[in-house]
């Protein structure tokens, strides 16, 4: 059952051409070939346009009437089949934008479907099964099984009837004069949508809902179908693909291992039919794509979770880049935050030539995601794709690109991370000998890996030639159907934030839209990006290589609570209306980092003084805290270790050390003394620690830091 406006509907009952499907065009092309061959004179276009909607008998009446008695019209119909199912069984048949979106809400939403359509049966099921949308409907009505055509009502009557409704229970779709009126006389509640006719008054008047095109009912319904709530992980996706192409601009860790599974659920009642994802890393290129598939481990729940319809594209490739942002309805930018400089002049290609193609004037606006993990990250990215659009064109079309775009910062709190280069050639190495069907006896012949991230010569090749001997002779019912391809371990956060910016966001499942992003981006940058840097460079120090090993170590377990309850303070503090989300956020952090087994120490660790900034993660904690009397000692702690895993891991020398940190306490918005203070023992700390003078358990068992020395 749907409300749908002020009617209860149980039932919907679809005409086929030019409602569902845009076949109108291509009928007349093929009726005017036929009538060429048959009689030698195309059949005009108002003769077609009459005929839209008409049975076939009223057609051939009507052709007698405007060409001749005796026109062989069953002849000249058929060979219009013919040609018709030739294009259709060559290029597939043309469904209308929106379509396969309204049909999943209207059947998840109870409702038993029909079609009600004048072309034959044979030509009906071809079509619906062409198009993948049999599976929608319960029965199919077709001209040649009724005693009068449209616009007589029998065809809608003899559907209602057959799905056990009344009309007045019923959606009744059309896009023809003819088929307006059968539905109508019926007593159905009549949608009308545009076709290649204008619709007229009388149209008009016997319809009780007019959209232009099938996307705009789509946008209509929304409010009448109910949002589907956040997807739990081992969920499936939908089935049914949308007509949408959809893009991840950096297939690394988040674009690969969440973004992909965010795409992917979609709204959960479609998916969209293609994602493109650009990276600069061959050996993945080359394996997702000839496999079609990879897969995102979740350690904690052991379940591997499939991404297909998804097509890996050269980051180096200009043109493949540009047809990604011309294509696609949203593009995720999954991007380092030192990469945008290069990057955007990717992004900006990307945009020109959606604008050159779209004639100039952007019909579709692109929703682009913008996941840089930084506070700023929206105007970083501005800034940097405005100044690569003034080399490409001047700045009024530059501010005009910029403006008919959605940009949305978001906030991800998901822990993932990429599988390297040599445990990828390991799972090939496997899936190769599976392949091949050869067990290895002799240990000569067993390849020796070390876990090192990128291949040698040799190695890139042979993945290469396992790559491509499997693609040429992979069937779906061998033995590697059933081993799937790993490429990121996840933790199993769902939830993105995103700013509330584009109606293309309103129903995806794993969308959370937020009004004030900055406030949600302040708690993910102090409370998941501090502490978990500070974890790092606590474990790295003490010996541990990930996150999920170290949490084991009970110095380390005590000392991450006590940053996440003192950075919760202050947050608390700052903005209390967050309470919700940040106790979801200091509890879903503790929990990934409990489970995070494959999240390496080096990778969260590293670029110590970028994650040191003023204002930023550790340090803007410690200012607020500060200010506001709130504890920081573990935080202060933090920051020293900070400085001790660049000494120690990055080959930064004390003297670039403490510069670093005294430009960073003057940045900071606390009081001349405060700032004194804080550089004195810090320095003092790194000093004695570098020195050997305290051993790192002696350290952070220190009593020395309090708020009242400051």
């Amino acid at each position: 059952m749907l409300k749908f406006k002020n009617d209860v509907v149980y039932g919907a009952i679809f005409d086929m051409d030019g409602t569902m499907f845009d076949t109108e065009r291509l009928r007349f092309q093929t009726l005017k070939q036929a009538s060429q061959e048959f009689i030698g004179i195309e059949f005009s276009d108002s003769y077609l346009m009459a005929c839209l909607g008409l049975s076939a008998s009223s057609a051939h009446r009507l052709a007698q009437h405007e060409y001749a008695e005796d026109i062989p019209y069953a002849e000249i119909r058929k060979r219009a089949d013919e040609l018709e199912l030739e294009a259709v069984r060559q290029f597939g048949v043309p469904i209308k934008k929106g379509l396969l979106q309204v049909l999943e809400r209207l059947r998840k939403s109870g409702l038993r479907m029909a079609v009600a359509t004048s072309s034959r049966r044979a030509i009906a099921e071809e079509y619906l099964i062409n198009a993948n949308i049999y599976k929608f409907f319960d029965v199919l009505v077709c001209g040649d099984e009724v005693e009068q055509g449209k616009p007589h009502p029998e065809i809608f009557l003899s559907a209602a009837e057959k799905i056990n409704l009344a009309p007045h229970q019923c959606l009744m779709f059309e896009d023809s004069e003819n088929g307006i009126r059968s539905a109508h006389d019926a007593g159905g509640i009549c949608i009308l949508f545009k076709d290649i006719k204008e619709p007229n008054q009388s149209m008009l008047a016997h319809a009780d809902h007019y959209f232009e095109s099938m996307y705009d009912y789509l946008e209509y319904l929304n409010p009448f179908t109910a949002d589907l709530d956040m997807p739990a992980v081992q969920e499936a996706f939908p089935q049914t693909l949308n007509q949408l192409t959809v893009g991840i601009h950096g297939f690394g860790a988040i674009g690969g291992g969440y973004i992909a599974q965010i795409l992917s659920h979609w709204d959960g009642y479609t998916r969209p039919k293609r994602i493109y994802a650009s990276t600069r890393n061959p050996l993945y290129r080359l394996a997702v794509n000839a496999f079609g598939t990879y897969c995102i481990r979740y350690g904690q729940l052991s379940y591997d979770e499939r991404i297909e319809n998804i097509s890996i594209i050269d980051a180096e490739n200009i043109q493949h880049i540009q047809e990604m942002y011309i294509e696609s309805s949203l593009v995720a930018i999954c991007l380092p935050e030192n990469a945008i400089e290069t990057e955007s002049e990717a992004i900006a290609q990307g945009l020109y030539a959606r604008y050159i193609a779209q004639g100039e004037q952007v019909t579709e606006p692109l929703t682009l995601l913008i996941i840089l993990n930084n506070i700023n990250a929206k105007k970083v990215l501005l800034t940097q794709v405005r100044k690569a659009l003034l080399q490409l064109t001047n700045a009024k079309i530059t501010d005009q690109i910029l403006a008919q775009h959605h940009f949305c910062d978001t906030v991800v709190n998901r822990m993932v991370s990429k599988l390297t280069d040599q445990n990828l050639y390991r799972q090939l190495s496997i899936k190769y000998n599976i392949f091949k069907q050869a067990q290895v006896t002799d240990d000569s012949n067993q390849i020796n890996i070390e876990d090192a991230t990128r291949l040698n010569p040799a190695q890139e090749q042979q993945a290469t030639a396992y790559i491509e001997e499997m693609r040429q002779n992979f069937q779906p019912s061998h033995v590697l159907q059933n081993m799937d391809l790993i490429l990121f371990n996840a933790e199993i956060d769902m939830p993105i934030y995103v700013e509330n910016n584009s109606p293309l966001l309103g129903k995806m499942r794993q969308v959370v839209l937020v009004d004030q992003i900055s406030d949600i981006q302040t708690i993910k940058n102090r409370l998941w990006n501090g502490v978990h840097a500070i974890a790092a460079w606590y474990a790295s120090l003490l010996g541990h290589t990930t996150i999920g090993v170290a949490m084991g170590d009970p110095r380390i377990r005590q000392y991450v609570e006590q940053l996440v309850l003192e950075v919760k303070q202050g947050l608390s503090h700052q903005m209390p209306q967050r309470a919700k989300e940040l106790d979801r956020l200091a509890h879903s952090f503790l929990n990934s980092c409990e489970f995070a087994y494959k999240d390496p120490c080096e990778r969260v660790g590293r670029d110590p003084l970028r994650k040191l900034q003023a204002n930023e993660r550790v340090f803007a904690s410690i200012t607020y805290n500060l200010k506001h009397h709130l504890p920081c000692d573990a935080l202060i702690h933090g920051a020293v270790l900070g400085y001790i895993y660049a000494f120690k891991y990055e080959q930064q020398n004390l003297t670039e050390l403490k510069q670093h940190l005294k430009q960073q306490l003057q940045l900071m918005n606390v009081d001349a003394q405060s700032q004194k203070d804080l550089n004195e023992m810090i320095q003092n700390h790194l000093q004695e620690m570098i020195s050997g003078q305290f051993s790192m358990a002696h350290f952070m068992q220190s009593n020395e830091l309090h708020n009242e020395e400051i």
